[in-house]
């Protein structure tokens, strides 16, 4: 390989890496919990999640999936199966459904969806439209959530 050719791919790696490594994964955090209803096997839980795009460019999330914890407890895990645009420093706030089985759940967790206030984590993957592939984004955060707020599913709270 000449020299020229390895300085072509070299510098079209490098540029290609740079673009790659400049976008940042959006930031979510737990907006609210609500708790929709109740059966014998377990509950249904309405999880409000807000999504901020950190860049300038927009993003087009195909997908993504995620774990709640309260107060250190696993509550479920959940998916938003719908793609959504967020424009570049957009906020947007989407609300998933939970179906959480009471066997599953230890007593501090079902104790925390009786108070006003827990400390919420959320932790999961993105997948970002990238040309004609999809790409992998982690994501997660904490902070203290106010149980009495319902997540709602209008954007503009």
């Amino acid at each position: 390989m000449s020299v020229s050719r390895r300085l072509f791919v070299l510098v079209g790696s490098a540029v290609l890496w740079t673009a790659c490594a400049s976008i940042k994964p959006p930031t979510v955090r737990v907006a609210g919990i609500h708790l929709d209803g109740v059966s014998l096997t377990g509950a249904r839980v309405d999880v409000g999640l807000q999504i901020r795009n950190v860049n300038p460019e927009d993003l087009q999330i195909e997908r993504f999936d995620y774990e709640v914890r309260l107060n250190g407890k696993v509550l479920g895990r959940g998916y938003q199966a719908e793609p959504l645009m967020l424009r570049g420093f957009a906020e947007e706030r989407v609300v998933s459904r939970l179906d959480v089985s009471f066997l599953k759940i230890p007593g501090v967790v079902k104790n925390a969806l009786d108070r006003d206030r827990v400390e919420a984590e959320v932790k999961g993957t993105f997948y970002l439209r990238e040309g004609s592939g999809l790409r992998k984004m982690k994501f997660g955060s904490r902070g203290e959530v106010d149980l009495n707020r319902g997540p709602s599913r209008d954007s503009r709270d």
